[in-house]
C-alpha cells in the first residue's frame, strides 16, 4: 500500500472552499445551455480550470478534459456533465435560470463536483501515484456527448483504466450515496419514422394514400409488442410520445410522423425488440402502400463493474460513513450516456443524495426540483479521496 490521503484533510478542504464551489454552481444554474451548444458554460469551466494552473484540452464538439498526476501507473477517468434541459424553471431560487432552459437534472452540480475535484487534485498532485483524467461532457441529455468524446480520443493519451461518476438524486437525503452493481440503468433506443403517403381531397380518398392511417396502424401494433412478445418478468417499456400530421379536416395529408422510445435492461430483450420495431414499421407501411424513412438513436445500458465497486466502496465510506453507502437492488429505469464509457472500461457510477427541505419530493426533470447544495462538498471529497486512494492502492494493480 502506497501513501494514502486521509479523509479529514479532503473534507476540511472542501468545507474551506464551499462558497467558491457554490458560486460555481449558481453561475452554471443561472446560465443553462443545451446539447453541444454550450459556449458560456465551456468558457466558464475553461477559465476556472486555467485559474487552477491546469491546461484544459478540447475533445469533440464541446467537451473539455484535464489530466492531473505524475503520468505513470494507471489512469482514472472522472465525469461531470454540463448540459441542461429545455424546461422553464418554476422555482423561487434567487439564482434561478435566466433563460428558458433549466438545470433540472443537476448537471450544474456535477460540473461543480469536477471543478472542485480538479482544484483539490491539483493541490494534492504529489499524492497521486498515477493520473486522473477529468472530463467535462456536453450533450448527456440527448445521449450523444459521451459517445462524441469517446470517438474523439477521450479514453486515449493516456489510456483510461477505470472510470468513476457521481449523479445527484433528490430522492436521497444529503449524506446518503447509492450504487447498483451490474446493470445500473436501462438502454434507450429512439425511433423516428416519417411515412410518405399520397395527399388528396377528403372527398376522393380512393385517389390518395392516407399516411395518418398508416401511422395509426403502426401505433397500434407497437403498443401491443411488449405485452405480447416479451416475458413479463423482464423490464421493457415502449412509449410513443409524438405522432401526427395534416393541416385541415378536408385534406388527406402527404406525410405523417411517429416518434417512439424503447427502454430495456436485458441486452437480449433489447436486441429482439429493436429488430421487431423495425419489422413492424416496414411491414405495416408496405401493406398499406406507403413508403417511409426511419432514423434511430441508441444508448446502451449503464454497467457497474462489481470488482471495481468493491475496490472503491471502502474509500467512499471513509468519507460519508459506513452506513451511508447503499447497494441498490434495482437498476435505474432511466438512461445515462456514461454507458458508452462503462461498456469500454470498468466503471463505478453512484448516486449522491441531494434531497433538501425545499424540494417537496419533486423528481429530476421537473421544473420545480430544488437540489440541496450540501451535497457539493461531500461529493467533491468522496470523489477526490476515492480517486487518490484507488490509484495508490497496490492491491488493485
Amino acid at each position: 500500500m502506497k501513501s494514502t490521503l486521509r479523509k479529514n484533510i479532503t473534507l476540511s478542504r472542501t468545507e474551506e472552499i464551499k462558497m467558491e464551489l457554490i458560486n460555481h454552481r449558481r453561475y452554471l444554474h443561472q446560465n443553462p445551455e443545451l446539447g453541444f451548444d454550450l459556449p458560456k458554460t465551456v468558457a466558464y469551466v475553461e477559465n476556472a480550470l486555467k485559474s487552477m494552473g491546469l491546461e484544459p484540452q478540447k475533445v469533440g464538439k464541446a467537451g473539455l478534459v484535464v489530466t492531473i498526476g505524475n503520468g505513470k501507473g494507471r489512469t482514472l477517468l472522472l465525469r461531470g456533465d454540463m448540459d441542461a434541459l429545455p424546461i422553464k424553471e418554476n422555482t423561487d431560487l434567487p439564482f434561478k435560470s435566466s433563460n428558458e432552459n433549466m438545470h433540472a437534472c443537476g448537471h450544474d452540480i456535477h460540473t461543480t463536483f469536477m471543478l472542485g475535484a480538479a482544484k483539490l487534485l491539483k493541490e494534492r498532485e504529489h499524492y497521486i501515484n498515477g493520473t486522473v483524467k477529468i472530463m467535462f461532457q456536453p450533450a448527456e441529455e440527448i445521449g450523444a456527448g459521451a459517445k462524441d468524446m469517446v470517438a474523439n480520443g477521450l479514453l486515449e493519451y493516456p489510456n483510461v483504466d477505470a472510470a468513476l461518476a457521481l449523479h445527484v438524486d433528490p430522492g436521497l437525503d444529503v449524506g446518503k450515496f447509492g450504487y447498483k452493481p451490474g446493470i445500473a440503468a436501462s438502454s434507450l433506443d429512439g425511433f423516428f419514422v416519417k411515412v410518405q403517403g399520397k395527399g388528396g381531397h377528403s372527398s376522393e380518398p380512393q385517389k390518395a394514400i392516407d399516411p395518418l392511417m398508416i401511422i395509426n396502424a403502426i401505433y397500434t401494433q407497437l403498443n401491443s409488442l411488449v405485452g405480447k412478445e416479451v416475458d413479463p418478468r423482464e423490464m421493457a417499456v415502449l412509449v410513443i410520445g409524438k405522432m401526427g400530421g395534416g393541416t385541415a379536416a378536408n385534406i388527406i395529408p402527404d406525410t405523417a410522423h411517429l416518434d417512439a422510445t424503447l427502454r430495456t435492461f436485458n441486452p437480449d430483450v433489447r436486441n429482439y425488440l429493436f429488430k421487431r420495431v423495425q419489422e413492424i414499421i416496414d411491414a405495416t407501411v408496405k401493406l398499406m402502400r406507403g413508403t417511409y424513412s426511419l432514423e434511430s438513436v441508441s444508448t446502451p445500458s449503464l454497467f457497474n463493474n462489481k470488482e471495481l465497486c468493491d475496490q472503491m466502496a471502502p474509500f467512499v465510506k471513509e468519507v460519508i460513513g459506513d452506513n451511508n453507502l447503499e447497494v441498490n437492488n434495482e437498476p435505474l429505469a432511466g438512461t445515462e450516456d456514461f454507458s458508452y464509457i462503462s461498456n469500454l472500461v470498468p466503471t463505478m457510477f453512484m448516486w449522491a443524495g441531494a434531497k433538501g427541505l425545499g424540494n417537496k419530493n419533486y423528481p429530476l426533470h421537473n421544473p420545480n426540483v430544488v437540489l440541496d447544495e450540501g451535497v457539493i462538498p461531500l461529493g467533491v471529497a468522496a470523489v477526490v479521496h476515492t480517486a487518490i486512494n484507488w490509484l495508490n492502492n497496490d492491491s488493485n494493480n
